[in-house]
């Protein structure tokens, strides 16, 4: 599976990837997605998706996106910062009125029209708390300190971390990593990847 910037002409769009700010969410479903590349499928990651919102506001934009691309199924990140269970049931009722929902991160929404998938980064906050914590798998030891960490924190130790190392770059540390420890911190966003891959 391919994270692509433009409709490609041939092969299948698994899903329309939506997010608040995205340049660290692309990067790291860019990597992943390769590992668990199979199907020849791609994940449609535009450099700026219409409506420009955050948070659960991201939720807004995708009728609109479906209006002008014709697209149904949405992967959506979301930083743990701006999310609680709550205020995403509450934001589904006002946007739509049936619906279902299953599981708990990730988080799978069906409406007549749509199949939205939800990933929450983050166990306080944000993306950058999987970054570190696959560092520390990665290194077999506390190289980042995620206990106290505030995300300006965590990006300047993930910033020392890849100059320091021979990776340099956060796209290519991911795809060096084991599978093993990707799973380990990126649990449900590669549950979603071996979805998309097996339909």
């Amino acid at each position: 599976m391919r994270v692509v910037e433009e409709a490609p002409t041939n092969g299948q769009v698994a899903a329309f990837v939506m997010t608040g700010d995205g340049r660290t969410e692309q990067k790291v479903l860019s990597a992943i997605a390769e590992v668990y590349n199979g199907q020849g499928k791609f994940l449609l990651f535009p450099k700026s998706h219409f409506p420009k919102k955050s948070g659960l506001g991201v939720l807004e934009g995708i009728d609109e996106v479906f209006k002008l691309t014709g697209h149904t199924r949405f992967l959506v990140l979301l930083d743990r910062e701006h999310f609680t269970k709550e205020r995403f049931q509450s934001k589904l009722r006002e946007l739509f009125n049936d619906y279902t929902l299953e599981g708990d991160n990730p988080y799978i929404v069906t409406t007549k029209q749509f199949e939205i998938f939800v990933v929450v980064f983050g166990n306080k906050n944000a993306i950058e708390e999987h970054i570190a914590e696959l560092i520390n798998l990665e290194s077999q030891t506390t190289v980042i300190s995620t206990e106290g960490s505030d995300v300006q924190s965590l990006k300047a130790q993930i910033r020392t971390f890849l100059k320091t190392s021979r990776h340099k770059k956060l796209k290519r540390f991911l795809k060096s990593c084991s599978t093993g420890n990707l799973e380990k911190a990126f649990d449900p966003l590669i549950s979603v990847i071996r979805m998309f891959e097996e339909t």
